[in-house]
C-alpha cells in the first residue's frame, strides 16, 4: 500500500470518529474541536497571561458560535464588563450605559424627563413607589406611594437593577409610557402616563400648629446646602419651639453636601469617619456657624432613608443632637466615585465605606430609629403620616413653648 493511500485512509478514519462525535452529540449535541483551537493559541502567545482565559472565550465565541445575525461586540463587552462588576459582590458597585449614566448625572442637578416619582428596589426584586412629586403626571395618574411597579411597556421588572428600571420609565418629555400597576388596595391595573419635564424639589419648608418647624429635605443634591441655608433662616424666624427634619425618601447624593448640611444642626465634632481598603482614615468635622445646633430636634427617617441621608441621620443621632423617629435606614455606607468611560458608558466604583462619629457601621445594617414607627400600606392609602404625628407629639412633650 503506498503512503499516499495510507493518508487517506488515516484522514476518512478522522473524518468518520470527528463525525460520529458530532452525531452522537456526547450525549448534549456537543462537538470537540482539536485542542487547541488555532485562535486560542494566537491569543496565548499576543495577550498577558491574567486576560488568557477571557480572550480564549471571546475569540471561540467570535470564530465559531452559531448566529444568523452579526455579532452586537457593544452588548458583549457591557455584558462581560457587567460580569465583572457583578463578580465583586458590591451591591453598589454598577456598570452603567451612556445612558444610564447621563440619567445618574441628571439625578444630581435635579431635572430630568419623566413622571415624578420615586422608587426604590424592595428585597424581593420589586420597584416600590416611595413619594410622588406634587403635581407631575404619576401623582396625576393616580398612583401612590406603596405602589409597586411590575412591568414598563410589557417589560417585567423583577430581574432588573434600580437603574435599568428607571432607564425604561425615563424618557423624553412628551412621550408615552405604560406601566403594569399593583396598587396598595391589592388591584392591578396598566396606566399609560405622559412623561414630562421633571424638576426635583430639593427642600420643602413650613410651620406647623403649636409652633413646630418643618423642613424636609428631599435629595442631597448640589442645590440642597443652599436651599437649606434659604430655608432656615425664615422657619427660625418664626421662633418656634422645636423643628422636624425630613429625611425620608432621600436616597443620598453628594458626601461633601452630607458633611455641610449635617453641620447646620451638629456644632461640632465629627460627621463621619471615611476608611478605606488599605487602611486610610479621613475624618469629616463639622463646619462652624451652623444655625440649628440648638433647638430642639427630630429626624423622620425611613427605609429610604439612604447615603448621605444617613451620614446627616447618625451625626446627629451620635452627638445626640436630636431624635430619630420612623424605621430602620436603608444601610448604604460607602463612598462611590462616578468615572466616564471613552465611549460615555460610567462606572460607579466603591472606593471607601463610611462610619458614624461613634464609629458605627451603617453599610448593610442602617440606622435603627429611637422611636420606631411603622408606615403601612393602610397608612399610605388613608393619606394619614403617623410618623410626623409621633414626630409632633414627642416634641410637645420635650420642648418649651
Amino acid at each position: 500500500m503506498s503512503n499516499w493511500q495510507k493518508w487517506m485512509i488515516v484522514a476518512l478514519l478522522f473524518i468518520l470518529v470527528d463525525s460520529t462525535a458530532f452525531a452522537a452529540g456526547l450525549g448534549i449535541g456537543r462537538y470537540v474541536l482539536p485542542a487547541p483551537h488555532p485562535v486560542l493559541r494566537a491569543v496565548q502567545e499576543e495577550q498577558p497571561e491574567q486576560f488568557h482565559i477571557f480572550w480564549e472565550a471571546w475569540h471561540l465565541i467570535e470564530h465559531e458560535f452559531y448566529t444568523e445575525e452579526p455579532l452586537d461586540y457593544q452588548t458583549m463587552t457591557y455584558g462581560a464588563i457587567r460580569g465583572m462588576v457583578a463578580s465583586l459582590g458590591d451591591r453598589h458597585t454598577v456598570f452603567l450605559t451612556p445612558a444610564q449614566a447621563d440619567m445618574f448625572n441628571e439625578d444630581l442637578e435635579g431635572k430630568f424627563g419623566g413622571i415624578g416619582v420615586t422608587v426604590s428596589m424592595t428585597e424581593e426584586g420589586q420597584l416600590r413607589v416611595v413619594k410622588l412629586i406634587p403635581g407631575a403626571p404619576a401623582e396625576q395618574a393616580g398612583l401612590e406611594p406603596g405602589d409597586m411597579i411590575l412591568e414598563v411597556d410589557g417589560k417585567p421588572i423583577k430581574g432588573m437593577d434600580l437603574a435599568q428600571a428607571i432607564a425604561l420609565i425615563r424618557g423624553p418629555q412628551g412621550t408615552e409610557v405604560r406601566l403594569l400597576i399593583r396598587h396598595v388596595t391589592g388591584e392591578v391595573s396598566e396606566v399609560a402616563i405622559k412623561r414630562a419635564l421633571i424638576e426635583v424639589p430639593t427642600t420643602e419648608s413650613r410651620m406647623l400648629d403649636n409652633g413646630i418647624a418643618y423642613l424636609a429635605l428631599w435629595e442631597c443634591n448640589g442645590l440642597a446646602t443652599r436651599e437649606v441655608r434659604e430655608n432656615l433662616p425664615k422657619l427660625l424666624k418664626e421662633n418656634p419651639r422645636a423643628l422636624i427634619l425630613d429625611l425620608r425618601g432621600n436616597p443620598g447624593g453628594y458626601l461633601h453636601i452630607a458633611v455641610e448640611v449635617a453641620s447646620e444642626f451638629v456644632p461640632d465634632g465629627l460627621i463621619l469617619i471615611e476608611r478605606g481598603s488599605d487602611g486610610s482614615e479621613t475624618k469629616h468635622k463639622a463646619r462652624s456657624g451652623g444655625m440649628a445646633t440648638k433647638i430642639p430636634l427630630v429626624v423622620l427617617i425611613d427605609r429610604a432613608s439612604a447615603s448621605a441621608a444617613e451620614i446627616i441621620a447618625g451625626a446627629i443621632q451620635d452627638h445626640q443632637r436630636g431624635i430619630l423617629i420612623g424605621e430602620r435606614t436603608f444601610g448604604k455606607g460607602s463612598v462611590q466615585v462616578s468615572e466616564r468611560l471613552s465611549d460615555g458608558s460610567g462606572l460607579q466604583l466603591t472606593i471607601r465605606r463610611w462610619y458614624t462619629p461613634a464609629n458605627r457601621q451603617i453599610e448593610g445594617q442602617g440606622l435603627t430609629p429611637d422611636i420606631e414607627v411603622e408606615m403601612t400600606d393602610q397608612d399610605l392609602q388613608a393619606h394619614r403620616d403617623p410618623q410626623l404625628e409621633r414626630a409632633i407629639s414627642y416634641l410637645l412633650s420635650h420642648s418649651s413653648p
